[in-house]
């Protein structure tokens, strides 16, 4: 309940990254900021909320460290 009623409180560009990944299931920050067109202050602080609500992880891309990929971990519903 409360994960469904502070999911309901985030910004709309957060919403939009849940959906997009929710689609593609693993993307990269740089996929994210290319495909949605946002900037990338705002996809990093879109993606920061959903990492504090647990929605989303973030792991290291295999084939370069300096990048990291994100996908779904729970469904805020």
């Amino acid at each position: 309940m409360f994960v469904q009623r502070s999911f309901l409180a985030l910004p709309p560009s957060a919403k939009f990254l849940y959906v997009l990944l929710k689609n593609r299931r693993r993307m990269s920050r740089q996929d994210l900021i290319s495909t949605t067109f946002l900037p990338p202050r705002t996809v990093n602080y879109g993606l920061s909320r959903l990492k504090d609500l647990g929605l989303i992880q973030e792991e290291e891309h295999e084939d370069d460290a300096r990048e990291r990929i994100y996908e779904l971990t729970s469904a805020p519903m």
